[in-house]
């Protein structure tokens, strides 16, 4: 059961004030963040480490959260891995359709910290 001190979480997300907020959420409580304004950059990420979980903005330019999914789950070596949708459109549907495209979670913003550590660690362990 690794400790939230021992996970490395990409975080990809274009809105600033959010990448901030979900950035401080998490390091705050011990984790270690790579953190990306944009899908590209996001991509180059997952391309130099291997993240112990990956939370995304489902609604960026492309590519988005959904796109990033895609890619994420077709490459073998991160098929274990968690990927958390956040995004500030909620609706049940887009929950829904998150869940039916493979995210592991979905959190509407603003995120409810407790609640967000609590599924993360459940994901993660």
């Amino acid at each position: 059961m690794p400790d939230i001190a021992d996970w490395t979480v990409l975080l990809v997300d274009d809105e600033p004030d959010s990448l901030f907020l979900v950035h401080d959420i998490l390091t705050l409580n011990g984790a270690k963040v790579v953190q990306a304004a944009s899908g590209e950059e996001g991509l180059m990420h997952l391309n130099a480490i291997y993240p112990t979980l990956v939370v995304l903005d489902l609604a960026m330019p492309r590519p988005d959260g959904w796109d990033l999914l895609v890619e994420i789950r077709s490459r073998p070596q991160f098929v274990e891995v968690p990927v958390v949708a956040i995004t500030a459109f909620y609706s049940g549907q887009v929950a829904q359709k998150a869940y039916e495209a493979g995210f592991d979670a979905f959190f509407p913003k603003p995120i409810k910290t407790q609640v967000f550590l609590e599924k993360l660690r459940e994901l993660v362990n």
